[in-house]
């Protein structure tokens, strides 16, 4: 019997753990417990904790083994290199649609976010189910996916936000950087859980930039249906985050949203990530 009361938040993913200090270490039954219910639920969340960074660092060890290599662009807690800390009035937003770090040979298990300051309104983050998507797909296009491969690529991205920003602006397109050596994957368009074996939808908005068997009209296309496949809100949950909570979501099976609707209120989170897999 499990230690925790598993409360789900929405019909497709997502629930609050309950019972559980995370501050306090975990019987390895209790870890096995929480890792089934992340992938039972995809992104699981618990209210009212209290952590230390070492606290914060040692739970999510418990989950997997804890990735340090973060570029030089995130900022991370001064003495503990495992911990990027996010500051919403610094930049540290991600209102967009996406997998973290889906343009390496092996992106993240997962993350584990400490929300450290919340502001009084705003700030919710949107997860979608990814696997729930995949099995509202049709037969035929379930068939039609299979075997192909789409090219995750951060130049791309880069190319896409100063587009934006130029139009949000209205000012002419500023020039381009130089991107070569930036960051490139290439993943199945439909991958398979390690843990679950379940099938999951494996592009997102943010990162992929086409696929690479078809020609380019016919890969829009399909991305473009995908996309808006995947956008539906029967796949997400929302969670309002309270100073205190604790979130951890399974990164291969999601994608996430964090919703900038807040102003200039501070909003900082603490997040640990946690090592993956190529996917398959």
């Amino acid at each position: 019997m499990s230690s925790f009361q598993a409360l789900p938040i929405a019909g497709a993913l997502g629930a609050e753990l309950r019972g559980l200090d995370l501050a306090r270490p975990l019987e390895d039954s209790v870890v096995g417990d929480v890792l089934d219910a992340l992938y039972t639920h995809k992104v699981v969340f618990f209210r009212d904790q209290e952590l230390t960074p070492e606290q914060h660092i040692d739970f999510s060890a418990r989950i997997g083994s804890v990735f340090t290599d973060h570029p030089a662009y995130l900022p991370t807690l001064e003495g503990h290199r495992e911990i990027v800390v996010l500051e919403g009035q610094e930049g540290g937003r991600a209102n967009l649609w996406h997998s973290d770090v889906s343009i390496s040979e092996k992106p993240p298990m997962g993350s584990v976010l400490y929300m450290k300051r919340c502001p009084d309104w705003g700030g919710d983050t949107m997860w979608a189910d990814m696997t729930a998507a995949y099995e509202a797909l049709s037969d035929r296009m379930k068939a039609y996916l299979e075997g192909l491969h789409a090219v995750h690529d951060l130049a791309g991205t880069v190319r896409t936000v100063i587009r934006e920003r130029s139009q949000q602006t209205r000012r002419p397109t500023a020039a381009m950087p130089s991107l070569e050596g930036l960051p490139r994957a290439i993943h199945p368009v439909i991958r398979t859980h390690p843990a679950t074996g379940r099938k999951i939808l494996y592009v997102n908005p943010t990162f992929t930039s086409h696929i690479e068997e078809l020609p380019p009209a016919e890969g829009d296309a399909v991305l473009d249906f995908l996309y808006r496949h995947q956008d539906q809100p029967e796949f997400q949950c929302r969670w309002h985050w309270r100073t205190g909570d604790v979130a951890i979501w399974d990164n291969r099976a999601t994608h996430h949203y964090a919703i900038a609707d807040y102003g200039d209120a501070p909003r900082t989170i603490h997040r640990v990530t946690i090592e993956g897999e190529a996917p398959a």
